[in-house]
């Protein structure tokens, strides 16, 4: 049986259109507390932490759009799990301190633990200024 290559591009095209109809968790739960967090810290995590580690992710268009969709909404809902500003205030001491740590060195690193995200949005990268103001929230835990 020989398929010819508009009779594969049909197909391909079918499961594309198909895969947009796959349901994905893209909501941002309700906020049910304050932060904790001074205002210098919170403009600095909001800009660049919040679309993947808070219930206030700003969804790209790209998170519309399968395959992508997929990858973004798994990385958020990680994200999340790993660290959820939004819930800030239930972590116990013991899980702030540990979070801390983490905050840290990925801060004092430099590293982008989502190069992927940083590569899109160059402008959501911690300037130094901004590492400055994150180190010192952080020394005020």
């Amino acid at each position: 049986m020989n398929t010819s290559f508009q009779s594969k591009a049909s197909w391909t095209l079918l499961v594309l259109i198909l895969m947009q109809f796959v349901p994905l968790n893209r909501i941002n739960p309700r906020i049910t507390a304050k932060h904790e967090l001074n205002g210098n810290a919170q403009h600095t995590l909001k800009k660049t932490c919040y679309d993947c580690h808070s219930n206030e992710t700003q969804w790209a268009r790209l998170a519309y759009i399968a395959p992508v969709s997929w990858v973004i909404s798994s990385t958020v809902s990680s994200g999340r799990t790993a660290l959820n500003f939004s819930k800030w205030q239930n972590y116990t001491m013991q899980e702030k301190k540990l979070l801390r740590k983490k905050i840290e060195w990925i801060v004092l690193e430099g590293t982008a633990h989502q190069p992927l995200y940083y590569a899109l949005k160059t402008s959501k990268a911690l300037t130094h200024d901004e590492n400055q103001v994150v180190l010192q929230w952080l020394n005020e835990l």
